[in-house]
């Protein structure tokens, strides 16, 4: 069954007010309005409800949804009816929800695609068709006319084939879509780098370990193992773990600091004592120790019993004869006279503060008399003056007369003055006292203070001064400190003398001791030599020989001893750490020669699997190249023999006298995708240039026409409609004719439903006599918008149907 749309209802969609309802079950449906009346608004909506979007509006402005509901209106809706879709429901309802229309339409995603691109031409469209269908660039697979082509063609296995395959073309494209080949692409060199770099560690650790091998040999061949003795075996382990030169070692480290403290001391000893040396010696010591008993028997016995006095006052003096005298003398002197200098002041200022308390005393007795004074003055004018001399005041403004104004007396009777005057010079003197009697209590207040201040100081004078006791003590304590001073000082000359006399006591008992002690060395160092040759199992000491050359030959044998102990234990030890450090290089070559083996493993496992993928990816480029090839031998017959010839058909159809006829001219080069692009041809051979240079303005509006209806003809119509609106533009009289033949044959030979919107009345009405019904069952449908005088959208609905013509058939 043939689609055909049958209806369409719109309320407040674009310029369309109201609600208004028009018929399509018509082989041919006509549409006349003036510009703004909404011809173009219902062919919108006739694709909203077909296709769910507007897609000839979201061309040229991305947010025409927010103006598909009317403006005066806040929702609207469109409903459109369709009959005989297979496995499509036959209506749909698209809803404004906040001024955006939302809803599915009635067709699928493909055949929305089809409708939008091969059944609808919309005004704005037919301007801008040759720009949608002129070149591009060729990488864009997605263009209107590759998309065509492959609708055209059936290119899409090629296409999927082709496209599939590009990123094999070349190795880069390969990163994203086979992210596994560009790994191991990349992981090839770097692992055999690494090999590389591991079989050079390899060498250098074999190098190593040799050395290590040979070092640990020359050790043990120091230890007195033989040549050539195997460095793990029993007996070579056995003389590394053993410790036994460590006793050895510290026997004869100690025995050779012994004899270098015996040779010192022989070196000290070995000139010997004379008896001269011996006697003089103890007769210096003799006659010294005499001079020094006399000493104390006279001198230092006297300065013993100074220093017992002086304890009684300073416990802590230290003793002539436990010290050195003229320590103990310097000692005491600086203690006595510290003493000495603090008792003196402190009875000096004792003194200061007896004198300044008499002083005080005595201020304090004149301040006290003074203000007994002032306090006679003060009550004898505190009595006059005040507030007598301020009642008097308040009677001398009611004095007028020589009457009292108190006793009512003749004041005339015992004095010649006047009454006023009188008052006057009695307020007078009373003010005079009142001054008086200020003055005179500041004074008061200030002597006041000037006693408190005293009485304190007196206080502060009277709390520090020394009792009777006290002062009388400190005098006596100062005395004797004189005395012990002075005889101090006078010890000076006998303290000098006995300093010189323990000195020279003392030189000459060490001197003695220190001649003793040289003969008992001598003895004892001899037997000690003799001990030395038993213990290192040489031969003793001759009666010849001397001490000091057998000495020297003890110390030699046991540096020799000791060095070659010294040599095989640092043997030892560097020949164990030189095993530890080679048992850890072993482990390390293990190791490194394991991770050698996997890599490479590794290496020819991925070189095998780059073989295989480099030989399919030769193979893809291949299938790519011959898909390639076919396709563009395919496009270009299709394109010259198909495409073209509609289009060079239809075009001299419309335009009979145009010399240029344009075409679709295909890229010379093989290589690539396949792109057309738009040219004019002359009609009687040859190239012209872009239609758009080399057509007028009207032929230009033919060219787009017409190329629209051969993309439609050219290919298998899925949806036998072709709605154009308002197609007439900048044609002449013969194009309008030869368009609404064209229009006739379609409709009446290929059965195509047609909608045409026009806003010129003669032309709606010449194309409504073209495409009146011709033939039984055949029908035009005529609508005429326009508007009511409320401004909402009315139509004009008239159905014309086949009537045969009597006189004809008469």
């Amino acid at each position: 069954m043939t689609p055909r749309l049958k209806s369409v209802t719109v309320t407040d969609f674009r310029s369309i007010r109201g609600t208004v309802t028009v018929p399509l079950d018509s082989p041919v449906v006509l549409i006349h309005g003036q510009n703004g009346s909404g011809k173009t608004s219902m062919l919108s909506a006739i694709e909203l409800g077909l296709t769910g979007q507007v897609a000839s509006l979201a061309r040229v402005d991305p947010t025409f949804e927010s103006h598909l509901v009317h403006k005066a209106a806040t929702e609207g809706r469109v409903s459109i009816t369709v009959d005989g879709l297979t496995d499509l429901s036959p209506s749909a309802e698209i809803k404004s929800i906040n001024r955006k229309f939302s809803g599915k339409g009635v067709l699928s995603p493909l055949l929305s695609r089809f409708y939008g691109e091969r059944c609808y031409l919309a005004q704005s469209t037919l301007a801008r068709l040759l720009e949608i269908y002129q070149h591009k660039d060729a990488r864009l697979t997605e263009s209107p006319l590759t998309k065509f082509v492959k609708d055209l063609l059936g290119l899409d296995q090629l296409d999927a084939l082709v496209e599939g395959l590009h990123d094999a073309g070349h190795v880069t494209r390969l990163r994203t879509g086979a992210p596994l080949f560009w790994d191991v692409r990349d992981a090839i060199p770097k692992l055999e780098a690494e090999i590389a770099r591991l079989t050079k560690d390899q060498s250098a650790l074999n190098t190593e370990i040799l050395q290590l091998s040979q070092s640990v040999q020359a050790k043990l061949l120091v230890m007195g193992l033989p040549e050539q003795t195997d460095i793990r075996s029993p007996q070579a382990l056995s003389q590394l773990q053993s410790e036994e030169s460590e006793p050895e070692l510290q026997r004869l480290a100690n025995m050779r600091r012994d004899i270098g403290a015996v040779i010192e001391q022989w070196s000290s000893v070995q000139s010997g004592v004379t008896a001269q040396e011996r006697d003089a010696a103890e007769a210096r010591s003799k006659t010294t120790g005499e001079s020094l008993q006399r000493w104390r028997d006279g001198s230092g016995k006297q300065l013993e019993a100074a220093f017992s006095a002086m304890a009684t006052y300073f416990s802590d003096l230290p003793s002539p004869s436990s010290t050195r005298p003229a320590h103990a003398r310097s000692v005491a002197l600086e203690t006595v006279s510290a003493e000495l200098k603090r008792c003196s002041s402190v009875l000096a200022r004792d003194a200061d503060d007896s004198k300044q308390l008499a002083t005080l005393d005595e201020g304090i007795a004149k301040s006290r008399s003074r203000i007994a004074v002032l306090d006679e003055q003060i009550a004898k004018h505190a009595a006059a003056a005040g507030s007598l001399a301020e009642a008097l005041n308040g009677i001398l403004p009611h004095v007028h007369s020589e009457n009292c104004p108190v006793c009512s007396r003749d004041f005339g009777e015992v004095s010649e003055r006047p009454l006023s005057e009188h008052l006057a010079s009695q307020i007078s003197m009373l003010t005079e006292s009142a001054g008086r009697l200020r003055a005179l209590s500041k004074e008061r207040v200030d002597g006041a203070t000037s006693l408190a201040n005293a009485e304190r100081s007196r206080g502060i004078v009277a709390g520090r001064l020394l009792t009777s006791e006290a002062r009388d003590e400190l005098k006596t304590r100062v005395a004797r400190l004189s005395e012990f001073q002075l005889a101090l000082q006078q010890f000076e000359s006998a303290v000098i003398e006995g300093e010189k006399s323990i000195t020279e006591a003392g030189e000459a008992s060490a001197s003695l001791n220190a001649l003793r002690v040289k003969d008992q060395k001598a003895t004892t160092i001899r037997a000690a030599a003799q001990k030395f040759a038993a213990d290192l199992n040489l031969q003793s000491i001759g009666d010849s020989e001397p001490l000091i050359e057998a000495l020297h030959r003890f110390q030699n044998h046991v540096s020799k001893a000791e060095d070659t102990l010294t040599a095989k234990e640092a043997a030892r030890k560097e020949a164990n750490a030189s095993l530890k450090q080679l048992k850890v290089l072993e482990v390390q070559k293990q190791s490194l020669t394991k991770t050698i083996e996997d890599n490479k493993r590794r290496l020819t496992r991925m070189t095998q699997l780059k073989v295989v993928a480099d030989r399919r990816i030769t193979q893809a480029k291949e299938l790519s190249r011959r898909a390639r090839d076919q396709r563009t031998a395919i496009v270009r017959r299709v394109f010259n023999e198909s495409l073209n010839a509609i289009w060079r058909d239809l075009f001299v159809r419309l335009a009979p006298d145009e010399p240029f006829v344009p075409a679709f001219a295909l890229p010379e080069s093989d290589g690539g995708a396949v792109e057309a692009v738009l040219e004019t041809l002359y009609r009687s051979g040859g190239k012209g240039g872009n239609p758009r240079a080399m057509l007028s303005a009207g032929n230009l509006n033919t060219a787009a026409l017409t190329l629209f209806l051969a993309l439609h003809l050219s290919v298998k119509p899925a949806l036998p409609w072709l709605l154009i609106d308002d197609p007439v533009q900048s044609m002449d009289e013969v194009h309008i004719a030869q368009f609404a033949a064209l229009l006739r044959t379609l409709s009446k030979q290929h059965g195509r439903q047609i909608v045409v919107a026009v806003h010129e009345k003669p032309l709606f009405d010449y194309l409504a006599l073209e495409l009146s019904p011709a033939f039984q069952n055949d029908r035009l449908i005529t609508i005429d918008i326009g508007r009511a005088a409320d401004g909402k959208t009315v139509i004009d609905y008239e159905p014309q149907v086949w009537v045969p013509d009597q006189a004809v058939a008469a």
